[in-house]
């Protein structure tokens, strides 16, 4: 939480930076809650130290920057990892950096923890790390910690005034009633004040001029307690050891497809916008269930030259920055179809995937969990090739690196491959001259399931069913129900990180498609805009409910529509091509499909 806070809603001195948390801060529900520590501090006169189980640590994410309580384990084993190297730094000159940091194990196995650093940092995937904090001092009813520094202070301010007396001897603090709003003391900060009226009784009150004003106003109209926050000390859900990870069930790596050597961290804010998601509709649906999935992002660009930046020297300076884009994402798709550096782009994923699972699998010794992979876009393209061998029309020997990564393959199975906003289906089609024939798009033995979802919108996806079997271009591709398994339209409210896409368009701009679940019952837009030639295309189908001839039916669906809740103006297709990460239809569809015992 940054300091700068210098806007103010007009109608309440809570800065907005504090009011944009207000019941979002995700907690563990315990039996041992902090209202049976504050039964008993209510009959006492003095304050004592925090334990370790009153403290609670949190961390800030790359993705909505607010701050998560880690679980009651992780908490518990920070604390004493920070309270030794507290007791080392008192006792040790520091000059000499030779004080030992001990790394603490986090979030079930996947990420460190690094106390004199304070970060949290990625073990599978490096440049992801977040910042962590201590929490010691709360505003009431949302629960969001103070800074560290300013925790401190109030913390040391608190001890001093309630500390416990010898026998015979007390204080005008710890005498005064619980009821009484004498002000016993006033810390200053640079944004608020903090004031003391009893050991239970601590208030916060902003120094910006709407709270002035009301307090002022208060003042005047005879209140005895003038407005502000209420502070708690110590954390409302005490922490246990019991409370933790359960092990890993399922892993899923997520693969990113063009654009990727502009923005490196792309795939990781992506992953962790998918991993919420999934998350939310795990507490939300099946909070009693102890499967756990984990979902690892895979960056295989920035590590190939390729090239050698001889694209780059070739640009012309005229338009650089489109054609900057352009060589740093649509180029991707010129690598990989080129004879020259297919191979490559193959072997470099190839190898992330294999170095990712061997590193979970070295600290993870004996686990029998299954793995899956969600790709995206072109990285469909090159994980299809990769699990079924295909080699390409490479006209370059391959360098003995890369023959030996493209023949060792993936060393691990494959339980499901979800491929997102896919263009599989015409790099198959443009590979052989008869893509009728009726063929095993992915080989059981290789991969137990194949999924190819996909917006209504997206330009970039392309359907594979049809590939296989040509009837099935008459046949519509399975609609992929609102979350939570509810038939026809979803009604509960949407959670509070719900896509950017899918919340800025009017209702009455919503494809009315979205509405049935009948999707062979949809009327042709008549219109000539580029959006009405978008839609018209999956319009066109007569005769969309045509059941297909004996022998023509596929064992297994393949393709999965998502419903339609984009707007009608055709600048939204681009936008269809990136929703899948923040969109609640896709979690639980994959939620449900990595375990499918939750469907029941």
């Amino acid at each position: 939480m940054s300091d700068s806070r210098s806007e103010v809603d007009p109608f309440s001195e809570t800065p907005l930076e504090f009011q944009q948390f207000e019941g979002t801060m995700e907690v563990t529900t315990q039996q041992n809650s902090m209202e049976e520590t504050e039964n008993i501090t209510n009959d006492l006169t003095y304050a004592e130290p925090l334990t370790s189980v009153q403290v609670r640590w949190f961390y800030r994410d790359g993705v909505d920057k607010r701050w998560i309580e880690f679980c009651g384990y992780d908490s518990l084993r920070i604390e004493n990892a920070w309270r030794n190297y507290q007791s080392l730094l008192s006792k040790h000159d520091t000059s000499n950096n030779l004080i030992p940091v001990e790394k603490i194990v986090v979030k079930g196995g996947m990420y460190d923890v690094e106390i004199d650093k304070m970060k949290c940092v990625s073990i599978y995937c490096p440049g992801e790390e977040w910042e962590i904090m201590r929490g010691t001092w709360y505003y009431d009813g949302s629960w969001i910690p103070l800074e560290s520094e300013q925790s401190k202070v109030i913390e040391e301010v608190h001890l001093n005034l309630f500390q416990k007396q010898p026998p015979g001897q007390s204080t005008s603090a710890s005498d005064t009633p619980s009821h009484s709003y004498k002000i016993l003391h006033t810390e200053h900060f640079s944004e608020f004040h903090v004031d003391w009226h009893s050991i239970n009784d601590v208030v916060l009150h902003s120094e910006y001029r709407h709270s002035k004003l009301m307090r002022s106003v208060t003042t005047k109209l005879g209140f005895a307690k003038t407005t502000g926050y209420q502070l708690r000390r110590g954390y409302k859900v005490l922490a246990a050891m019991e409370d933790k990870p359960h092990d890993i069930d399922h892993l899923v790596f997520v693969v990113h497809g063009i654009g990727q050597k502009r923005d490196t961290g792309k795939i990781i804010r992506n992953t962790t916008s998918f991993r919420d998601c999934v998350d939310w509709l795990k507490q939300k649906y099946f909070p009693n269930s102890n499967y756990r999935v984990e979902f690892f992002p895979v960056e295989w660009r920035s590590s190939l030259k390729l090239d050698g930046d001889i694209v780059d020297a070739i640009t012309p300076y005229s338009v650089l920055s489109i054609r900057h884009l352009l060589n740093t994402s649509a180029m991707d798709i010129l690598y990989y179809t080129s004879p020259l550096y297919g191979g490559e782009v193959r072997a470099g994923l190839q190898k992330e995937l294999n170095r990712l699972y061997f590193m979970f699998a070295s600290r993870h010794p004996g686990w029998k969990g299954k793995v899956s992979i969600l790709a995206h876009s072109l990285g469909c393209v090159i994980v299809y090739d990769i699990v079924t061998g295909w080699m390409g029309p490479d006209t370059r020997p391959p360098s003995p690196e890369t023959q030996e990564v493209l023949l060792q393959r993936l060393q691990f199975l494959i339980e499901n491959l979800f491929c997102l906003g896919s263009p599989l289906s015409v790099f198959l089609a443009l590979r052989t001259r008869s893509p009728s024939t009726k063929t095993d798009v992915m080989p059981q033995d290789l991969c137990k399931r194949f999924y190819n979802i996909f917006h209504w919108s997206d330009p970039v996806a392309y359907r594979m069913e049809p590939l296989l079997e040509r009837g099935y271009s008459k046949i519509e591709p399975v609609l992929i129900p609102p979350y939570g398994g509810v038939d026809g339209q979803q009604t509960e409210q949407s959670p509070p990180s719900m896509s950017t896409a899918d919340q800025n368009f009017s209702p009455t701009e919503t494809d009315e498609r979205a509405e049935s679940p009948d999707m062979s019952n949809r009327t042709v837009d008549k219109g000539w805009s580029l959006w009405g030639l978008v839609r018209a295309g999956w319009n066109a189908k007569e005769d969309a409910s045509t059941p297909l001839q004996p022998g023509q039916e596929l064992t297994q669906r393949l393709d999965y529509v998502l419903r339609a809740s984009l707007g009608r103006n055709y600048l939204y297709t681009v936008a269809a091509h990136t929703t899948y990460w923040s969109n609640y239809d896709v979690a639980y569809f994959v939620l449900t499909r990595l375990f499918p015992a939750l469907e029941t």
